[in-house]
């Protein structure tokens, strides 16, 4: 392990967590967890005053499938009482719901999944960032998306896509539990690393239009991603996927497994959800910073039921046995008519 790794951690529990000492701490970890992060961010806890665990789990399934998954007892057993979790291997699931219900708190570094690369990103993506500042312009973009009516998003490559805010809550998603400056508790308990993609929760029938995916398509056929050689068109009407094309490759693989949910039609379900990549130092090469490359744009698909839970959505939400996710790399952002994102350029909003 990089010694360089110690202070983030720290950083991590005492800026974003808040630990104080006596809080109960649970580490979740599995197989493709590097042994030396898992007993970092338990030996952390442990020099901090907390009570800290470490539970190991089966490595889950692709991301994708995520939220069709269903855990043991046991893990549900394990994460009745924690006061935070530490999530280092899972992301969505039932019992992080239910924790977050009983009111404890989770972080998930490397937006839960995270694993060989870990140690890396969280160096270079909040070591090496100033995450005080995303975090503020993060929060500025929330509050465009919860005062805003209407996303407009273009890009050369052939997105022309509208989306109807009225009425809904954006999002900081900016990883912290705490404000510092405050002094107080922020009102997300499920919080993903590294940061930031401010962005909102979608319910369904509130947006139509193409979408030209040349970024990263997070499905079960590429378990973590993989990149169209050009362009992939998904035409959506009222937020359902009325046809894939473009990339011959990738729509063709796309199709087929959409296709094999039949005859449930979840899968075709979104955007659930519209989010701006907002990190400097994020990259496009690794799973779990992807969506928080600066300037570009990350729709999810099929499943809000547990997303929609874990942020407090009050709209109706659709339960899917899949969630997964594409990328636009150069948008044109206009969140009513103040533009955000220009090409993918997108400059300081504090």
């Amino acid at each position: 392990m990089r010694a360089e790794l110690l202070p983030i951690i720290h950083t991590i529990y005492r800026d974003m967590a808040n630990l104080l000492p006596g809080t109960e701490v649970l580490i979740i970890a599995d197989s493709r967890t590097p042994k030396s992060i898992t007993e970092a961010f338990f030996g952390e806890a442990l020099a901090m005053g907390a009570t800290a665990q470490v539970l190991l789990v089966p490595t889950p399934p692709p991301p994708s499938l995520q939220t069709g998954l269903k855990w043991s007892k046991t893990v549900h057993a394990a994460t009745t009482t924690p006061d935070l979790i530490v999530d280092l291997a899972i992301g969505y699931a039932d019992f992080i719901m239910d924790a977050v219900k009983r009111g404890a708190r989770v972080i998930s570094p490397g937006d839960g999944t995270g694993h060989q690369h870990l140690e890396e990103t969280l160096i270079r993506t909040i070591g090496a960032a100033d995450i005080h500042s995303i975090r503020k312009e993060s929060d500025a973009i929330a509050d465009l998306f919860t005062r805003g009516s209407t996303v407009r998003i273009t890009s050369d490559e052939g997105t022309d896509f509208t989306i109807d805010i009225r009425g809904l809550e954006g999002s900081s998603a900016d990883g912290f539990l705490w404000d510092s400056e405050k002094k107080q508790w922020r009102k997300e308990r499920w919080v993903l690393l590294p940061p930031s993609q401010p962005g909102v929760t979608l319910p369904t029938g509130v947006s139509s239009g193409t979408i030209a995916a040349d970024g990263f398509i997070l499905y079960e056929p590429a378990y973590n991603h993989e990149t169209p050689k050009f362009p992939l068109k998904i035409r959506v009407k009222d937020s359902w996927i009325q046809e894939v094309s473009g990339d011959p490759l990738t729509s063709t693989r796309l199709k087929n497994w959409l296709v094999s949910f039949a005859p449930d039609k979840t899968p075709y379900h979104g955007p659930v959800h519209c989010n701006i990549g907002t990190n400097p130092r994020a990259m496009l090469t690794q799973h779990q910073e992807f969506e928080r490359l600066r300037g570009t744009i990350t729709f999810g698909w099929g499943d809000n039921s547990m997303l929609g839970t874990l942020l407090g959505e009050k709209f109706k939400l659709v339960q899917s046995p899949v969630h997964w996710d594409c990328m636009v790399l150069r948008p044109t952002l206009y969140i009513d008519d103040k533009k955000i994102i220009d090409h993918g350029v997108m400059p300081s909003l504090v």
